[in-house]
């Protein structure tokens, strides 16, 4: 029989173990596919106004891809030549040279390699036109895509796997040169040292978790954010990494010495033969146990946040784009031909058409406090308006008015909803308006986060008294705002295009329906590749426990072997394994979604959203997911067991 045979009848006899390695590579090497791809995708590419932004957000997303892909393959090649070294001792005890194993090591390796690479091309190329018509709607964009096969990310792709099988293919190649013969055969019984639950540590895992979630939930405009906020955000990152591994370790394991007293509950049969083993392997497994939690948390945060600004992108422009179209009004002329365009729209029509005017001034505001990444100057002016202008415009917005200011009081608006908060220790401060015969003094005596200007870069608005802003207008040129709100602004596209034909080209126009449909394409590319890059980490924390697992309950298959000898029916066995293996896969699960729900309602708080609905929409989601590897764990090594 010649190399070629034996690789192929071991690859045969071993294929069912090998499965769930090759069809994880194959779904790492098809989204990899996907993201080259979709990079490279000329039809995309030229629906984007900046092509850079695509291309940027790919490339980072699959370097990043690629550097997890290649760590979780190169762990998932460890498995299975653990799995194999009796296998390989046997080979050596009937004198087959080291030089011929290690060379039938390296040729089953890359042969099943080669066969993921092409199995997650040819998916990734049928499906390519799929993910990206799910991009394109995600993105906003109504464009028709056609079937096109991508050389480049073809040969990219290959190039990368390539150089990935190979490296994983040597790793099988010197196994041979580096274990003894005796250290192959006990190679699955070497175990981990298991230590006595400690109170101590256990008490330190709910101190670490609980004092993170705390910093957490504390406002991000506290000095404790604002004077340390680098340090901060270490001290919670160290405590929950920390804290999750001795909630493995210690804590768990506590637990169920507590559960195994009580003797009614632990000294029922099937409680019996599941916890008996469940706390040494909570604790032996604990790192594992630990990097699985935060991949399920890093996933659920990534995905949920980008869901959620998804979820809430009509809401998000409606803050910062109050009008459907403004623009700086020019004549009167143009304004109606404006206005008869809306009027013979058939799916929109016109709810409000206003003209206001600010004035912008110079001025100096070093007595108040700048906004954490904002800004507060805008060329080191101010635009000004009046307190009637300000409770016009508010009637139109469904804003509250206020109440006349005296003549040295204002009130500031700034456009950035993280600082808001912040600006409330800038009260009863004083802003200085600079004039040809004398400079104002101007007290805030309040401050709002909205906008009054679609702008994308804001100026700093101050509202002021009305006799004082007609002073300040006499020596300030003023500008003359022309705004409009229609129905249906979000679907107003065609409208927009048809009023910028009317519009002078100098003129700086801005309307709802191009700052929605950049929102949705930015917002859409982000919920796009957090998805996918989630599907990736999915596979990796239920490959990585269903492998583990595999490994335990073949050397403990001597045991339950026994069990059925004394009596024990295969279903009860399996019950077993199902109930404690629900422990194994449940354990991690939630603690990554505890730790996700946590950072992600900081954040909620922090940009003031409500991530309530996409997040519970993405934990459920991602939670269907994850268990559909707890049932195949739980089928595989009922097979073993029970075969």
């Amino acid at each position: 029989m010649n190399m070629f045979n034996i690789v192929k009848k071991n690859i045969k006899h071993n294929f069912y173990q090998y499965f769930l390695y090759i069809a994880s590579m194959t779904l790492s090497i098809t989204i990899y596919f996907t993201f080259s791809s979709l990079q490279y995708n000329k039809q995309i590419s030229q629906a984007l106004t900046d092509t850079e932004k695509l291309e940027s957000a790919f490339g980072a997303s699959s370097i990043l891809l690629l550097l997890f892909v290649s760590i979780f393959i190169w762990y998932s090649n460890n498995f299975f030549v653990k799995r194999r070294k009796k296998d390989i001792g046997l080979y050596s005890l009937l004198g087959v040279e080291k030089k011929q194993i290690g060379r039938m090591l390296f040729y089953e390796n890359f042969i099943m390699g080669i066969i993921a690479l092409l199995i997650g091309l040819a998916i990734g190329e049928l499906f390519s036109v799929f993910f990206s018509m799910i991009l394109v709607k995600l993105m906003g964009f109504s464009i028709a895509i056609t079937f096109t096969i991508n050389s480049r990310a073809i040969i990219q792709t290959l190039l990368v796997f390539s150089v990935i099988i190979f490296l994983t293919s040597l790793q099988g190649y010197f196994i041979i040169y580096r274990f003894k013969l005796i250290e192959l055969f006990q190679a699955t019984k070497k175990g981990e040292k298991i230590n006595k639950p400690s109170l101590l540590l256990a008490l330190l895992a709910i101190a670490m978790i609980g004092g993170s979630y705390w910093l957490l939930q504390l406002s991000p405009e506290s000095n404790n954010w604002d004077q340390n906020f680098n340090r901060t955000i270490i001290i919670i990152i160290i405590s929950m990494l920390v804290g999750s591994f001795l909630l493995f370790h210690s804590l768990s394991a506590f637990i169920f010495v507590l559960l195994q007293k009580n003797k009614s509950f632990y000294f029922k049969w099937s409680n019996l033969l599941t916890f008996t083993q469940l706390t040494n392997r909570l604790k032996s497994n604990a790192f594992m146990f630990t990097i699985i939690s935060i991949l399920n948390a890093v996933t659920l945060i990534a995905f949920g946040f980008g869901y959620s600004i998804y979820y809430n992108t009509l809401d998000q422009v409606k803050s910062f784009v109050p009008y459907s179209y403004q623009y700086e009004s020019t004549s009167s002329e143009v304004d109606a031909k404006i206005r008869e365009i809306i009027a013979t729209d058939n799916d929109h029509s016109l709810i409000f058409e206003h003209d206001w005017e600010y004035t912008m001034v110079k001025g100096d505001a070093s007595e108040l406090k700048k906004v954490p990444g904002g800004y507060l100057y805008f060329d080191e002016s101010f635009a000004v308006i009046s307190n009637t202008t300000f409770n016009q415009l508010a009637d139109k917005l469904d804003l509250d008015t206020i109440a006349p200011f005296k003549e040295t009081e204002g009130l500031t608006i700034i456009n950035n909803f993280i600082g808001s908060q912040d600006q409330q220790s800038n009260l009863n401060k004083s802003i200085s308006l600079h004039s040809a015969t004398a400079d104002s003094k101007i007290k805030i005596v309040d401050n709002k986060s909205f906008s009054l200007l679609n702008d994308p870069v804001q100026p700093f608005l101050i509202v002021v008294n009305d006799k004082k802003y007609n002073q300040l207008r006499g020596e300030n040129t003023p500008t003359t705002v022309h705004a409009l709100k229609v129905t249906n602004e979000a679907k107003s596209s065609a409208l927009t295009k048809k009023i910028m034909k009317e519009l002078p080209s100098e003129v700086h126009f801005y309307s709802f329906s191009d700052s929605y449909q950049e929102a949705q394409s930015v917002y859409g590319l982000l919920i796009f590749i957090s998805g996918f890059l989630g599907l990736v980490f999915l596979a990796a924390s239920g490959s990585i426990i269903y492998f583990k697992m595999l490994t335990e309950v073949t050397d403990d298959k001597v045991r339950y072997t026994t069990l059925k000898k004394l009596g024990v029916q295969k279903i009860e066995v399996m019950r077993v394994i199902a109930k404690q293996y629900s422990v194994v896969f449940l354990l991690p699960l939630i603690v990554g979604i505890t730790h996700s729900c946590m950072i992600l309602t900081a954040i909620s708080n922090l940009m003031d959203i409500n991530f309530i609905i996409p997040v519970i929409i993405c934990i459920v989601s991602y939670t269907m997911l994850y268990l559909s590897y707890y049932v195949l764990t739980v089928i595989s090594c009922n097979k073993i067991v029970n075969a």
